[in-house]
């Protein structure tokens, strides 16, 4: 078998600075840390970290979506973490990228099941109303994308943002990550293979301002289960360069690719990562980022796994 195709980003950006962060996750509001074991009565780690539903003023509100008010809450915690009034925000110089891994899932079953609620759901468009709620609500009319995939789609998202912030583009991005699972969770505890631990679910967003120095450099492969450990040495290869991360996320999940990253993370002199203690998929690259500040020096990697794709994503400030 053919080792597996790198897809290299063309180009390094420039890390941006984070400028905000707002973060709604069953752990808590804000970047609150997980516990150091999964939560009592769940010995195999794979129960449910529920989020509580926002309560937002305004009568448009009224009929939103819990994943509409997830994402609209944690768009507005990281625009007042970073001082700011929601209206600098408002116009087409703020750009959006939003990911999701459980996406319409949950829209589509209560679309589809719940017929007693007064509830406004959009089966099969959720993934474009959960961030035009947060449009609206911002006013922000720049360049706009969706991703739909885990942790693998965000690490693209983070350095399509630095992109547009280099390009001028934009002037601020937000990067939004949304997952709700209590209304899937049955489906998603079919698919265990996919995640590691108990699910967590909230919503999470980095505002993101042009900064100099450094670079943001990202790398994707798809692979089948006998390429794996090629794939992750391929992207990690790419990514990496010459550079020791100071602070690593691993996202990888299988036991090829986990020895692999072990392996080359050794070679490197990089710290061994932390255990994750739940599975958020698309909001944990959000959530890793978020808690830098305090835990390592620059540059930090973080690695991502879905399905057959590997991907990682060094940032360097």
């Amino acid at each position: 078998m053919n080792a597996p195709a790198v897809q290299p980003a063309v180009g390094d950006p420039p890390a941006p600075r984070i400028r905000g962060v707002g973060m709604i996750t069953g752990w808590g509001e804000g970047v609150a840390a997980p516990p150091a074991a999964p939560p009592s009565g769940d010995e195999r780690g794979r129960g449910l970290i529920a989020a509580p539903t926002p309560v937002l003023d305004g009568d448009r509100f009224r009929r939103a979506s819990r994943e509409c008010l997830l994402a609209v809450a944690a768009a507005k915690a990281a625009v007042a973490d970073a001082g700011l009034a929601e209206s600098a925000l408002a116009g087409p110089r703020t750009g959006i990228l939003y990911v999701s891994a459980t996406g319409y899932a949950a829209a589509n079953r209560a679309f589809l099941e719940d017929e007693a609620s007064t509830t406004l759901h959009f089966p099969y468009t959720s993934p474009s109303a959960v961030p035009g709620e947060v449009t609206i609500e911002l006013g922000i009319r720049g360049p706009y994308v969706n991703l739909m995939g885990g942790a693998p789609a965000t690490l693209e998202a983070l350095w399509w943002a630095a992109r547009w912030l280099a390009e001028g583009r934009a002037d601020r991005v937000l990067v939004l990550a949304m997952e709700a699972f209590h209304e899937v969770r049955d489906l998603f505890g079919r698919a265990r293979r996919l995640y590691v631990g108990p699910l967590v679910e909230g919503a999470a967003c980095l505002l993101l301002e042009p900064a100099t120095g450094g670079i943001v450099r990202w790398a994707t492969a798809l692979a089948g289960p006998g390429a794996t450990r090629r794939s992750v040495a391929g992207v990690l290869g790419r990514v990496l360069g010459d550079d020791r991360p100071g602070l690593v996320w691993s996202g990888a999940t299988g036991t090829s690719r986990q020895v692999a990253e072990g392996e080359i993370f050794a070679a490197r002199g990089a710290p061994s990562p932390a255990p994750r203690q739940g599975e958020a998929l698309a909001m944990g690259p959000l959530l890793a980022l978020a808690r830098t500040g305090d835990s390592g020096r620059p540059p930090w990697l973080l690695t991502a796994t879905w399905r057959s794709e590997y991907a990682a994503l060094l940032w360097a400030r």
